[in-house]
């Protein structure tokens, strides 16, 4: 029944990040952090939740970014420039998450979750600027993305939530934007998924089966189904009402907020 719920929770993260560009962790994030309350009381579920979340992430953004580029959502030049700030950041983002007592850390986290779907609710797609170029800002963005990076992976969520709404102030597509981002956390991800394998290699308080703070039992079913799931919202979302979605999905970020501000 277990491996079921994971499956689940990583086919609908992998919709929406092929759908949205973004939204995986905040259903993985959660639904781990219940997961694991449940099944691994005794141990640290919080941080074990976010490292399996980016772990998996990795996998669905490898597969969601193939199927961008393949339908030409991908700018190379402004992934180029998102490399660099995002390895700095998921690198650092785990060890900042080590150090924080872990009520603060679900505190965190839950806050998170509410300010973007808050964000969500209250905000429209942004307007493009056609006279904001992003070559003329590449320091500001590399600046910006450092800090998406470290915020994102000291609470275990996807880059995109943050870099996707930075990027939309410049004059590019929004497909193009989200597709950039989706091959972005590529490197976010996997740099964030080794940050949490390091920062729990000597963790004393972690399962069977745990390497690092990530657990590797979920994370073997959710890699999988985010492998095909994620493909999937990518070739859908021409059919998808993209603003009901995130009107819906910002409720439910709402609800799992308060979820895990209780836990």
């Amino acid at each position: 029944m277990v491996y079921l719920l994971y499956a689940l929770a990583s086919a609908v993260g992998g919709l929406l990040v092929g759908v949205i560009g973004t939204g995986s962790s905040l259903v993985l994030l959660p639904s781990l952090v219940l997961i694991f309350a449940a099944l691994l009381p005794d141990f640290d579920t919080l941080r074990l939740a976010a490292g399996t979340a980016m772990a998996t992430m990795a996998v669905g953004a490898i597969a969601g970014a193939i199927a961008q580029y393949r339908v030409g959502h991908v700018d190379p030049k402004l992934l180029r420039l998102m490399l660099l700030p995002y390895v700095a950041g998921s690198l650092t983002g785990p060890w900042i998450s080590q150090l924080l007592p872990s009520q603060a850390l679900t505190i965190y986290v839950a806050a998170v979750i509410a300010i973007v779907a808050l964000r969500m609710l209250l905000v429209g797609r942004d307007k493009l600027d056609p006279s904001r170029e992003y070559s003329d800002h590449r320091f500001q963005i590399s600046i910006v993305l450092i800090g998406v990076g470290i915020c994102s992976s000291v609470a275990g969520i996807a880059s995109g939530i943050f870099a996707i709404p930075y990027l939309s102030r410049f004059s590019l597509p929004m497909r193009t934007i989200i597709g950039t981002s989706t091959a972005g956390a590529v490197v976010y991800a996997t740099f964030g998924a080794i940050g949490y394998v390091s920062a729990g290699w000597s963790a004393t308080n972690l399962p069977e089966g745990a390497l690092g703070y990530v657990y590797l039992p979920a994370f073997a079913v959710m890699a999988v189904t985010a492998s095909v799931f994620t493909p999937l919202g990518v070739r859908i979302a021409r059919y998808i009402n993209e603003r009901m979605l995130r009107k819906v999905f910002a409720v439910f970020l709402l609800t799992v907020a308060m979820v895990i501000a209780f836990l």
